[in-house]
């Protein structure tokens, strides 16, 4: 039986408003303790785009697991299964949705991590580590759960369940406008004259790259479980770069004017997709409370 975290099976609505900054993932953890990762830096507190107002956030995402958690125990007792509980979700994001969308912006991460991707957040690790061992129940277990395909048992009673009466918006098309608005944020004037000043800057340090995402998305940081010395050299002059230029100020200005544009232009999708949200987050936070 294949392993069915909730964000895995579905889109939910949209998980994240980011896009890829080539960022390497990290290697899976070992009985070593790994590095702690930073908190969020005040810099990336303040990144907050208008879409994502319609996305999940990483405690959204959570609150929804949860709940329909709950309802996944309480049917496994009908049926004589035991169920271990995820945690309860956090109210506040430890590694909220754009730290990573023009690469990487904050000194301390860069230092530690380079362009891998830092260890998940403790409450993340948890429920990661719950969820992994829901992949090692028995066979009658996992039936139970999730059915013969994965995608029915008392999951597809309780995702139905959660899902009464919240209206049905287009994920695909807002992914889609995540995708293209970021896109055409790439051709603003603005931006593509932040990104020559960060080139050169990035020159002047001995390493010659396009635009931030290319830094990133070095092939040679693929090669390596860990940042080498050259990678973390890298990061930190890129990092260092974009504070000289107020690349990540004058990219996120842009932004945000081409999203309000988006979201003014599309007022009655945009507002089914909030709906939508509000919807399903209410609906999570009633179960939890115990009143499903």
């Amino acid at each position: 039986m294949p392993f069915r975290h909730i964000a895995a099976v579905l889109a939910l609505l949209a998980l994240v408003t980011g896009c890829s900054s080539g960022v390497v993932p990290s290697p899976p953890r070992h009985a070593s303790r790994p590095p702690a990762v930073p908190p969020a830096s005040e810099e990336v507190r303040r990144l907050v785009l208008p879409f994502d107002a319609y996305a999940l956030s990483g405690p959204d995402v959570h609150t929804i697991e949860s709940a329909e958690d709950v309802l996944i125990r309480d049917c496994m007792r009908t049926k004589g299964k035991a169920w271990r509980a995820l945690p309860q979700p956090s109210t506040v994001d430890p590694d909220p949705p754009q730290r990573r969308r023009y690469g990487v912006i904050e000194p301390d991460v860069a230092r530690r991590f380079a362009y891998h991707l830092p260890p998940a957040p403790p409450e993340t690790a948890r429920r990661d580590e719950i969820w992994r061992a829901r992949e090692k129940m028995p066979r009658a277990a996992q039936l139970a759960a999730y059915g013969k395909d994965g995608v029915g048992g008392c999951w597809k009673k309780a995702h139905v369940h959660l899902l009464r009466g919240v209206p049905k918006g287009s994920t695909a098309q807002f992914n889609r406008r995540i995708r293209d608005e970021f896109t055409a944020s790439q051709q603003h004037r603005a931006v593509r004259s932040v990104v020559r000043s960060w080139s050169a800057c990035m020159k002047g340090n001995g390493y010659r790259y396009p635009d931030p995402l290319a830094a990133a998305g070095d092939d040679r940081w693929a090669k390596s479980p860990r940042p080498s010395r050259q990678e973390i050299a890298v990061a930190e002059a890129d990092v260092r770069c974009k504070q000289e230029t107020r690349l990540v100020s004058v990219w996120g200005k842009a932004e945000t004017r081409i999203q309000h544009d988006v979201v003014r232009s599309h007022a009655a999708e945009f507002r089914k997709l909030a709906t939508q949200k509000s919807s399903w987050l209410k609906a999570a936070r009633r179960v939890i409370r115990g009143g499903a």
